[in-house]
């Protein structure tokens, strides 16, 4: 269980910082105690590994930690805060909506107990550990189910794959909700390092200038919004390592982020049912704008065509892929389970190519790949060249059917304040190969914890305007 990696350096550097607040703080031996605290608070209340998964939706930055901390030490699952699914809810703070899981509000009594130090549990390895929430962009967010053993062999993964090498700050800019956040917080702990929570984006800049250089885990949208927040002569601590996934890393942004932040910057593709598919480096960029790096030892991954068979390398087709982490379903869906699911392949919806190099390379999701006036493209070749004009900061594509039921293209774009939107049909009719589109100008494009695009959500707002999506 993850907590003993906090217990164990509370003991070999008891001084060690361990949390790292905007205000404040928390060495190992602090945190240690307040996990045993907190902990025994929660056993009182009658929270033992039966009351099954528990969602911690608590906005105190320290205290989130150590709530799902203590969870872990009573050898009870976890789960992000957005989980309905979950058995409990954990709140600092009364709901402000009726519904969803019993809640259980947290009191601040624990923080002033005496901390007694809680036995150290040995759970079934293949219990139930953490619940996550799959990606959820083109429909309802999944269920998966980690076991103890499943993050023990994450971690593991972690410290071999992306952050090798490693102590200092590690910053999950995507929260402890998501994957890369959770394997960032809890890697930083197994090393001893110190993780990072509750900084706003302006205030990350000064404090890639000041702190012990680390890791910086994010997104594509965050770097572009960490790169426009860098004050003039902002100069970080060298040796900074910066871990971008949950989509495409834009070869221009690659490029400022090497120039401005590190030249340090590795890419991540993989899902949360299985943990890491690719690895790669930004430089990579620079001859292949699709690649997301080779596939680590492990695992086996496929692109297969329509048929269900491999294609060959070079041509594009849906990733696959097996391996020793590959979860066994969903909680409590088996149709999506045996849709995903099949002869031990874990089945993406991604759509992919293997280059000569060996290298993978992205073109989209399969459920993302749209039809208008019976041509077939990807929405990033829309997004991509919308993203090239200066003054847009986000863009997405999608589908919305008009009244007719034929699917119609629409292009999502939130703009700098002052841009002049007449500029951006002409900047696009340079770019052959365009689909007819429509545009939706929006304040901010919805994306989720890995910041990838919500095209449901889009969609249902052109939808509940239009009716029609006219």
């Amino acid at each position: 269980m993850f907590d003993a990696y906090i217990r164990d350096h509370a003991s070999w550097n008891p001084r060690a910082p361990a949390v790292l607040l905007p205000r404040r703080e928390v060495s190992y031996a602090e945190l240690d105690a307040d996990v045993d605290r907190l902990g025994g608070w929660l056993a009182a209340q009658g929270l033992t590994p039966g009351v099954g998964a528990v969602s911690v939706a608590v906005a105190d930055a320290y205290e989130q930690y150590v709530a799902t901390a203590a969870l872990s030490r009573l050898a009870i699952a976890s789960a992000p805060a957005a989980d309905d699914g979950a058995d409990l809810r954990l709140v600092d703070h009364p709901p402000a909506e009726p519904g969803g899981p019993p809640r259980l509000e947290i009191s601040r009594d624990w923080r002033a107990a005496e901390p007694r130090r809680l036995p150290a549990l040995l759970p079934d390895p293949d219990a139930l550990g953490r619940v996550m929430l799959s990606s959820g962009t083109t429909r309802t967010a999944r269920r998966v189910a980690l076991s103890w053993r499943r993050l023990d062999l994450g971690n593991y993964a972690t410290l071999h794959q992306y952050c090798a090498g490693k102590l200092g700050a590690w910053t999950p800019l995507t929260g402890i909700d998501s994957m890369m956040g959770w394997a960032l917080v809890t890697g930083a702990w197994s090393v001893g390092a110190c993780a990072v929570n509750g900084w706003s984006m302006d205030d990350i800049p000064r404090r890639l200038e000041s702190l012990p250089s680390g890791v910086i885990g994010l997104t594509p949208t965050l770097l572009r919004t960490l790169l426009a927040a860098l004050p003039p002569g902002f100069r970080p601590q060298p040796g900074w390592r910066i871990v971008c996934g949950g989509a495409l890393l834009p070869l221009a942004v690659a490029r400022e982020a090497r120039l401005r932040l590190t030249p340090d910057i590795r890419l991540i593709y993989g899902a949360t049912e299985i943990g890491t598919i690719a690895l790669g480096f930004a430089a990579g960029l620079e001859d292949a704008p699709d690649q997301i790096g080779i596939v680590p030892s492990g695992i086996t991954v496929e692109f297969i065509g329509d048929d269900g068979r491999p294609v060959p390398d070079g041509e594009a087709g849906e990733i696959r892929v097996r391996g020793p982490r590959i979860v066994p379903g969903y909680i409590g869906d088996p149709q999506a389970t045996a849709e995903r699911f099949r002869d031990g392949w874990f089945h993406t919806g991604d759509l992919g190519r293997r280059l000569a190099d060996g290298r993978v390379a992205l073109a989209g999701r399969v459920d993302d790949r749209m039809i208008v006036d019976g041509m077939k493209f990807m929405p990033s070749v829309l997004e991509d060249a919308a993203m090239a004009c200066p003054g847009v900061r986000d863009a997405a594509a999608f589908a919305v059917p008009d009244i007719a039921g034929l699917d119609q293209c629409w292009l999502a774009v939130s703009a700098e304040p002052g841009f002049d939107r007449d500029s951006l049909a002409p900047h696009l009719a340079r770019y052959p190969g365009l689909p007819a589109y429509r545009f939706a100008w929006i304040g901010e494009i919805p994306r989720n914890a890995m910041g990838k695009v919500e095209r449901t959500k889009l969609r249902a707002a052109v939808l509940a305007v239009t009716g029609q999506g006219q």
